[in-house]
């Protein structure tokens, strides 16, 4: 029995040498739709809008640069000193927060278009693919990389600076509402014990003249006006008196007794009596001062300048080119063999 050639070939598996003759007829039509899908992806990257890239690199600050922040912040005064850790991760929250993100978009970003609003996001997700913040290598933990990708090198680059200076500027007015924070209370802390320690002296005084008031009545009861003499000695009747406390206080006599009382009622105020005061006072004048400050400090350091890539990273124009070939070529081929299949039906309709 005779056996078609087709037959064993579709029996055996694909025939590679008539696919290669049958591509080879239809050659013209694999370079023609290769050549015409290259054609279409040269024109996007004709007509596509270049994009630029800038990018900088961003690290801790150094010790000195921080020092500003930590003035007055000693453990006998309950401030903990900032380090140089604790500043950077301020930073970089701030650098890479949504927060900052939107008012990026909101006051750069749009007016760079000559645009107002953005009702659907589509620009917005444009911005969030095009501004990059990410680690640089896992070996450096505290270096990082800004990158932001536009039409325009020289806007891109500037945005890549103000990006980072704001993040900054953020950064430091965070810390300093902190320290204010922490030394609005304590200074909240020592007026209370200020005004504690004024109330005691208060109640003391009061006490004070309870008791010389109660002494006085003793000493008017018994008619002694002045401290009684020992021996005819000043100098031991004075150290008598001096002693004389408690139960003993009329012995110093009328007089003294009302001289005591009159000076207590006619005191204008306890501070000078009182002995923690002024140390309260000057401690509680320190941290009041703290709270108004705003020290300047550098939260980060930028290694090296702002790069900018020299041509544009998109679109890449031999990358373009490669997949519209490739895909042409694929496509070529396809068609190539649905012709060559169309042409055989019909040879056979018409041989029938």
């Amino acid at each position: 029995m005779h056996v078609d050639s087709k037959d064993s070939t579709l029996t055996d598996g694909l025939d590679i040498r008539a696919l290669i003759f049958t591509l080879w007829r239809q050659r013209l039509i694999v370079v023609c739709v290769c050549l015409f899908v290259t054609l279409v992806a040269g024109a996007y990257v004709l007509v596509a809008e270049p994009v630029y890239e800038a990018k900088a690199f961003v690290m801790p600050p150094r010790q000195n640069d921080i020092e500003g922040l930590n003035y007055g912040r000693t453990v006998s005064n309950h401030l903990a000193p900032l380090t140089v850790k604790d500043v950077y991760n301020v930073f970089l929250n701030n650098l890479q927060a949504e927060s900052l993100r939107r008012e990026f978009f909101k006051k750069t970003y749009l007016p760079a278009l000559g645009r107002d609003d953005d009702p659907k996001g589509l620009l917005y997700e444009k911005l969030s693919k095009s501004l990059l913040i990410s680690l640089v290598g896992k070996d450096a933990a505290d270096r990082y990389s800004v990158v932001v990708q536009f039409g325009n090198s020289e806007l891109a680059a500037k945005w890549v600076e103000q990006y980072i200076a704001r993040a900054g500027e953020l950064a430091v007015q965070e810390i300093n509402k902190n320290i204010s924070t922490e030394a609005e209370v304590q200074a909240r802390n020592l007026h209370q014990e200020i005004l504690s320690a004024r109330e005691v002296g208060e109640k003391s005084r009061e006490d004070a003249l309870t008791k010389l008031r109660e002494a006085l009545a003793v000493a008017k009861a018994i008619g002694l006006e002045k401290p009684a003499i020992i021996n005819s000695n000043p100098s031991a009747s004075l150290g008598i008196v001096g002693s004389m406390s408690g139960e003993l206080v009329y012995m110093r006599g009328t007089k003294a007794l009302e001289a005591e009382i009159d000076n207590l009622q006619n005191r204008k105020s306890d501070d000078p009596f009182l002995e923690r005061l002024r140390n309260l006072e000057a401690q509680y004048n320190f941290y009041k001062q703290l709270e108004n400050a705003s020290p300047v400090a550098t939260v980060y350091r930028e290694d090296g300048v702002v790069e900018v890539s020299g041509s544009p990273v998109k679109p890449k124009v031999a990358f373009v080119l490669s997949i519209g070939f490739i895909f042409g070529l694929m496509l070529g081929v396809v068609a190539a063999l649905i012709r060559d299949l169309v042409l055989n039906k019909k040879i056979n309709v018409n041989e029938r």
